[in-house]
């Protein structure tokens, strides 16, 4: 079952898509982890979410970009996701807002991912960047331009977007009825004025701290994931999630094989 909101990317019109992507995502809310805080906190961008774990560990905190084709999406829409990354991780979770399209176009995004990011690490001597889809890419393009890559212990990429538009996984995935579509990506894209992806690639970190890869088997944009990892230096961990589409990990709380897929990542974290 796809964890993704049947919507029509491409015909509606973005206010339509924001409002509905978020009754959405607010219908699954009451699946968030128990045992975790959730605070509203100022980022320099306005306001989002800190997820503070009753069970926390010392170590890194982690700063979130959340999904939604730089297009919809907030903190609060992927507050299930978070709290249960908090939980599983016993780490503090902040999850940053930033400006979407097409009000704002790349690369306003790339920008405020580093201005997130460097304002965020400003009294931290270690922090963790990390993020969904859209997401992954603004987890990235922050690294990639932070005043002190030194802070940045690891990346984390669930089912990042990197500018694949076509492909194998495209044409496996990418035309169902449901779930994320490759024309709903293309739309995407556009919106953010990025059909020609180039500027958008050469943007991101391409050298740096350990990033671990997790791809969604059945996702449309799997192959996102070999291509960024052919064509960047960092030390490179995969996790595939068998049998998943994309954005499976909204289903936390409500799917045992996406808690599992969220405690190796977790794991995978508490081990750097």
């Amino acid at each position: 079952m796809s964890a993704m909101p049947i919507l029509d990317w491409v015909n509606d019109p973005v206010d339509k898509l924001r409002a509905s992507y978020a009754a959405e995502r607010a219908k699954i809310t009451h699946f968030s982890a128990s045992g975790v805080t959730i605070d509203e906190v100022a980022f320099v961008s306005g306001p989002g979410l800190k997820f503070t774990p009753n069970s926390l560990i010392d170590g890194a905190d982690i700063l979130y970009f959340h999904g939604g084709g730089w297009i919809v999406g907030s903190p609060w829409t992927h507050q299930t996701l978070c709290s249960w990354l908090a939980k599983l991780s016993g780490r503090r979770v902040f999850a940053a807002p930033y400006v979407l399209a097409p009000e704002y176009q790349f690369p306003a995004q790339a920008d405020q991912a580093v201005q997130i990011a460097n304002h965020f690490m400003v009294n931290r001597d270690q922090v963790i960047l990390a993020g969904d889809s859209a997401g992954g890419a603004m987890a990235l393009w922050a690294a990639a331009g932070v005043n002190a890559r030194q802070k940045v212990q690891a990346l984390v990429s669930l089912y990042g977007a990197y500018g694949g538009q076509e492909g194998p996984s495209h044409d496996a995935h990418g035309h169902g009825p449901d779930g994320l579509q490759t024309v709903a990506l293309r739309a995407m894209y556009r919106h953010l004025g990025c059909e020609d992806v180039t500027d958008f690639r050469a943007k991101l970190s391409k050298f740096g701290a350990p990033l671990l890869l997790v791809t969604a088997e059945c996702d449309p944009i799997a192959d996102d994931n070999d291509w960024l990892e052919k064509n960047i230096g960092h030390p490179v961990t995969r996790l595939l999630a068998s049998g998943q589409p994309h954005a499976y990990l909204q289903s936390c709380g409500n799917d045992k094989a996406a808690e599992a897929s969220m405690r190796e990542i977790a794991d995978w974290i508490n081990a750097l």
